[in-house]
């Protein structure tokens, strides 16, 4: 049976009751099947070394055997600074992130022909590196076209230039150039593959690649080119929206989903909630410029796992369309994503940066000079990132962070797991993920733009394989903009969790951590099998058929469950507020791990705890895995106070020009009617490529302007700066500008700038 076959059956199995002024949230599981794992018919390459080897098949990752969901997010090394790579992968790493994704711009490397360029900002075997020290792996995508709103989508100029050539295509001049930057790359990056104990785990191919059946030829090619060159490594993919070109088996299609469209050719406000659903459907038909639009019908996508590559936290604004992404934009996404079956979160941007400028052009895409869909901003990429230009942390990073945790840390369990969705009217979405009696609950209660009405008295009934559960024992209300991913039949060593009305966060020895996701007092039920006792701090605890209930919990610091099992080992269940959660910092060195919570940013570094703040006070709370008494250990630290003081001066713009004597010593009856007039002679070649030309100038008298023997009508103000606009003066070929100046006795002076 294939996944469409499943998914019709679970549509007509899953649905909303309501009775007695109660909605039921129904869905039945009990008929799905485990997966249907296929292995070995992605032709991947080189795995890696025995005990640590990257495989996928046709559902997840795995390493080493065991199923994994990693974290990957971009950002993009030439275009941030050298000197702050580390405190950027630094704080990715922080956030749970493990792989970092990177364009590798060809523009950025090879402006002028054969002039490679891999220094300073640019260096990508420095910054693959970088990233292997801090124990990450690396993504890069290698293009030759990226799009990345780069000039040209990353392809320099000078390809487009040349007479028949057609890029991107098996056209054999596009090839001979093509090939060389696949072979340049691969030299940056020799014995950094995966095989060789290098960080790097995939390549991507191109980018938006929309030619179906007609671009295999070419992916296949891209592919075969840069294993030639020795980039040999356990993922090949290529992005899979708008009729994305997959040769069977060769390469594994990704996905994405952004908050917002600022390509639309609009002004219009976008309130589309189709992102923030639960679905089968892995293509988002919005993303970029005049996509395809056709059905998911070119490739059987079932032969594929569900990996991410360009989910947004936030956008990157265009000149027609400024837009301002929300804190849980992203968030709502990712959780559609992963409640769907995804198995790769990846972000794009999770960093942000800006735009080098080139020797030649500045490097944005841009209408006017290249024809492309949008104009974006010259110099600032901050895409509103989960970290900023600045290196500020977004609130968004804050709201991913505690998805991200719980992925590092039960990742395997879910990843197995198959969705099932309800179909419903209702704005509520729901999903399950499940695998025998084991199960996830999804829930989003959030669109952009939208106000989501609160759902009141809420239950859900959940039919996995031979059994029922109904929860939590009294109906709830979800408030607008919630969240949930629940347990069902979750294992907590020999103690089973049978649901929980919170999110597993992470296990720290005998410490379990729960959080708050939604506004409603979380529920705990274990099944009595293997339980001596169980006590909670606050909340109430009962005991029935079979099965322990604690309820009216209170989330907070001091809100633990401790269950006692019948080997009389301890069981302590932390459950953090919503709030709480964004200060959760998780932190693994070798095989130890440490837990804090903290309003301040932290990451590690060589085993060293790095504290960022505004405030010269701080408190620390880290969790305590000996004191049964209590979980936390506090610390509040106060450093000197940094007082930054701040020197500048006015910049005039004449600064660096020649001032330029214009007055006579003295004025007598011989010199009165003088004039002294300068001469400026300068070439061009085609004055259509010049958008503006304008002439700054500031004189300390009077003068006028005479260009290309024409006398230029503008006011020019003495003791200011002037600016005047020459554009429509010059020609092709030489040029000549004249000032004129009266002489006047004094010292007086001008300086100028074209």
């Amino acid at each position: 049976m294939n996944i469409r076959t499943i998914s019709f059956l679970i549509v007509l199995l899953a649905g909303i009751e309501t009775m007695n002024g109660q909605t039921v949230y129904s869905i039945d599981a009990s008929k799905i099947k485990n997966a249907n794992i296929q292995s070995g018919h992605l032709k991947m390459g080189n795995p890696g070394p025995e005990g640590r080897k990257i495989e996928i098949n046709n559902r997840y990752m795995t390493l080493n055997g065991k199923p994994i969901i990693p974290v990957m997010g971009e950002m993009h090394f030439s275009r941030v600074a050298k000197d702050q790579w580390e405190d950027r992968i630094l704080k990715m790493k922080a956030c749970g992130v493990n792989i970092i994704a990177c364009y590798v711009l060809w523009i950025h490397h090879e402006e002028i022909e054969g002039q490679f360029d891999w220094n300073g900002n640019k260096d990508l075997r420095a910054f693959v590196e970088l990233c292997a020290k801090h124990g990450l792996w690396v993504y890069p995508r290698i293009g030759p076209w990226c799009h990345a709103e780069v000039r040209n989508g990353g392809t320099p100029d000078w390809i487009l230039l040349k007479e028949n050539l057609k890029d991107r295509s098996n056209d054999p001049l596009y090839q001979r150039y093509a090939e060389e930057w696949y072979k340049q790359v691969a030299l940056q990056l020799k014995g950094l593959m995966y095989k060789d104990g290098g960080p790097i785990v995939g390549v991507q191919l191109e980018n938006e690649y929309g030619r179906g059946k007609t671009g295999e030829a070419h992916i296949l090619w891209l592919k075969q080119t840069a294993q030639k060159y020795g980039i040999d490594v356990p993922m090949y993919t290529v992005t899979g929206w708008g009729n994305g070109s997959v040769p069977p088996y060769e390469v594994i299609p990704l996905w994405g989903a952004y908050p917002d469209e600022p390509w639309a050719a609009n002004l219009l406000r976008n309130e589309d909630c189709q992102n923030f659903k639960f679905s089968s459907f892995r293509n988002d038909e919005n993303i970029g410029n005049d996509v395809n639009k056709a059905k998911e019908s070119y490739i059987d996508y079932s032969a594929y796992p569900f990996f991410t590559c360009e989910v947004g936290v936030g956008i990157e604004n265009t000149d027609h369309r400024r837009l301002q992404i929300g804190s849980l934009d992203g968030y709502g996404l990712m959780m559609a994503k992963i409640g769907s079956g995804s198995n790769l979160p990846g972000y794009y941007m999770f960093t942000g940066g800006s735009n080098p400028h080139g020797l030649l052009t500045s490097m944005e895409e841009n209408r006017e000079e290249t024809g492309y869909w949008n104009t974006n901003p010259i110099i600032s990429y901050d895409f509103q990132a989960a970290i900023r230009e600045s290196g500020e942390l977004n609130g968004n990073y804050f709201e991913i962070k505690k998805l991200h945790y719980f992925l590092n840390e039960f990742g395997d369990r879910l990843a197995p797991m198959e969705p099932v969705f309800t179909e419903n009217k209702d704005r509520f979405q729901v999903a399950l993920r499940v695998q025998d009696k084991r199960a996830f609950l999804f829930g989003i209660n959030y669109c952009r733009h939208n106000l989501t009405s609160e759902k009141k008295n809420v239950q859900f009934n959940i039919n996995v394989q031979n059994e029922n559960l109904q929860f939590p024992s009294k109906p709830i209300n979800i408030s607008d903009s919630s969240f949930i991913m629940w347990p069902v039949n979750f294992s907590m060593q020999n103690i089973l969790l049978k649901y929980a009305t919170a999110q597993p966060l992470c296990v720290i020895g005998n410490r379990w951590i729960f959080i708050e996701d939604a506004d409603s007092s979380p529920e705990f039920c274990f099944d009595s099998l293997n339980i001596q006792n169980v006590s909670a701090s606050n909340g109430k605890v009962n005991q029935k058929n079979g099965r322990y209930i604690i309820s009216n919990l209170k989330p907070g610091f001091d809100c633990v469950i401790t269950v006692r099992d019948k080997n009389n080992q301890e069981r302590k269940i932390l459950i953090l507020s919503k709030e709480e959660a964004k200060q959760a910092w998780l932190f693994k060195e070798g095989d130890k791990k440490y837990f804090f919570i903290s309003q301040s940013g932290m990451n590690v570094n060589n085993g060293k705890l790095h504290v960022f703040d505004t405030t010269a006070s701080f408190t620390l709370k880290m969790l305590d895995e000996q004191n049964n008494t209590t979980l936390f250990k506090n610390k509040t630290y106060t450093v000197p106070e940094k007082k930054i003081s701040i020197n500048y001066k006015e910049s005039f713009l004449p600064d660096k020009a020649q001032w330029l004597k214009t007055s006579a010593t003295e004025l007598n009856e011989k010199n009165q009617l003088w004039h002294r007039f300068f001469l400026k002679d300068f070439s061009l070649n085609n004055p259509a490529y010049i958008k503006t030309a304008t002439l700054f100038i500031a004189p300390q008298s009077y003068c006028r302007l005479q260009v290309n023997n024409i006398w230029v009508n503008q006011e020019i103000s003495a003791d200011a700066i002037n600016k005047v606009d020459i554009t429509g003066y010059l020609k092709k070929g030489e040029n000549r500008l004249l000032i004129d100046f009266p002489f006047e006795a004094g010292q007086k002076a001008f300086a100028a700038k074209l």
